[in-house]
């Protein structure tokens, strides 16, 4: 058995994973997310002598992470949980990466690092607006909550880190957690981009492991807008564009760093991707390939919200699914990208394709409006809270 939740977590992410009784939470969205749909949830659960099996922070990028510190921050120490008992976290953090060396005592690195962690999460300028500020508990990174708070983390103390390089995780129930993504070297690659970032604030240290470093590594990455790579948006569908003629590949050093999962229950699989880059994720289905065929899956949630930048036509020719996820309410960079979801609903197919959205937006309209150039069948639906059964 396999059902999830999918969260209204703005243009964020928060997924809740039911596996024939193992329970995963794969993001919680903002702060505000979790405090008004995850957290209600979680303790029912708890008076029904569940637990959370695992909690996985794909990345560390504020619609995503921002509901988990909350989470953390908020359930007390070990053997004290006040709101549910958490067997393992899976998040990488600086800590997670071979240390590199040197260090730094000079007092403006100091002063600088300090700063960034008075400032914490930034909230996009959306969020902010119908948004309480973020929580003080949010002045803390989530690797220094973790590290407090006693939980097990990345199956130690957080010094390892979560790859493709780690055998399938099997939970108590029977369910079955395998990482698809990403490689040791995106999160190398994204290390260097915080410390070319610092650089440019006149730091002079390095990326040596301390409370105070891990914050700004969390902080500054979490809250950095990174700019998406330029492309045509297309708006009447007189001049509908296809998706390989406006796909230009991701280049966020955060989004690269997402942890991507197949969670796999009896005969059940879904796939869950974060916010992962698509040349990424052709490279690990090219491996579970039988033969030429593409990849079937139960449900598939869809990179970075839908986004034109992570998903492209190899990656849909390599697998598909009766169900897809797009979470986004559209308030940041017009996510979901209608190309995007044209591509999955004009493929053929042998059985009907379900899209669930969790907010109605402009693309959800007009998706609704399209005829699959396959002739394929597809159905849309709007679902916020409530339980979609694979």
């Amino acid at each position: 058995m396999l059902r999830l939740k999918m969260y209204p977590g703005k243009n964020g992410d928060a997924f809740l994973v039911d596996a024939s009784g193992s329970n995963i939470l794969i993001d919680a969205g903002y702060a505000s997310t979790f405090k008004e749909f995850i957290a209600p949830d979680l303790v029912q659960l708890c008076k029904a002598g569940g637990r959370l099996d695992l909690l996985i922070c794909t990345h560390i990028d504020a619609d995503h992470i921002g509901g988990v510190i909350e989470f953390i921050s908020s359930n007390g120490v070990s053997g004290a949980r006040r709101i549910i008992e958490i067997d393992e976290v899976w998040h990488n953090s600086l800590r997670s990466l071979p240390t590199p060396p040197g260090s730094s005592d000079l007092v403006s690195d100091r002063l600088l690092l300090e700063a960034i962690q008075r400032r914490g999460f930034l909230l996009p300028e959306a969020i902010e607006s119908v948004a309480k500020p973020i929580s003080v508990r949010q002045g803390s990174s989530l690797a220094k909550l973790l590290k407090q708070h006693g939980y097990l983390w990345n199956s130690g103390d957080g010094t390892a880190c979560m790859t493709v390089k780690q055998a399938q995780r099997e939970l108590p129930k029977g369910a079955q957690v395998q990482v698809v993504g990403p490689e040791l070297s995106r999160l190398e690659e994204l290390r260097a981009w915080w410390i070319r970032e610092m650089r440019k604030l006149s730091y002079k240290g390095t990326a040596q492991i301390s409370e105070l470093v891990e914050d700004a590594y969390e902080m500054l990455c979490a809250s950095i807008r990174q700019p998406m790579p330029s492309t045509v948006k297309t708006i009447s569908t007189s001049n509908a564009r296809r998706l390989e003629d406006v796909f230009v590949a991701d280049t966020s050093p955060t989004n690269g760093s997402s942890i991507a999962v197949i969670v796999r229950s009896g005969s059940k699989k879904a796939l869950f991707l974060g916010d992962a880059w698509a040349i990424d994720i052709v490279e690990q289905m090219k491996g579970l390939q039988n033969g030429t065929d593409p990849v079937i899956f139960d449900a598939i949630k869809v990179s970075h919200h839908g986004s034109l930048h992570n998903t492209n036509v190899e990656l849909l020719s390599l697998i598909d699914a009766p169900i897809y996820l797009i979470s986004s309410d559209g308030s940041r960079h017009g996510h979901p990208d209608f190309e995007v979801l044209a591509e999955i609903v004009d493929r053929p197919a042998s059985f009907e394709r379900k899209i669930y959205f969790n907010y109605e937006t402009p693309t959800l309209t007009r998706l609704r409006a399209h005829v699959s150039r396959s002739g394929s069948k597809f159905s849309v639906e709007v679902v916020q809270n409530d339980w979609i059964h694979i």
